[in-house]
């Protein structure tokens, strides 16, 4: 059989994404299992905590907005002057 580089590139492509997701599944599994041994606090102390933290925390700063283009001035009027003879 000759050799096929598509059918090559296909199957090594295949064992690529078949480690990337078991590594995948493992990391969660072990997020998992390192939430479940985290002790529990109560929905309502959570969320006092929250607010109290968004309270505390300083107020951002306005973006800074480009200067705006001023206007061009205008160009002086020259008269022609006429010629004396």
């Amino acid at each position: 059989m000759a050799f096929d580089p598509l059918t090559f590139w296909l199957k090594s492509s295949m064992v690529w994404a078949n480690l990337m997701r078991q590594q995948q599944q493992a990391y969660l599994k072990m997020l998992c299992n390192m939430a479940s041994a985290m002790p529990h606090e109560s929905a309502a102390e959570v969320a006092a905590e929250a607010e109290s933290l968004r309270r505390a925390a300083p107020k951002p700063t306005p973006l800074h907005r480009r200067p705006r283009a001023s206007k061009p001035a205008p160009k002086p009027v020259v008269k022609a002057q006429k010629a004396t003879a």
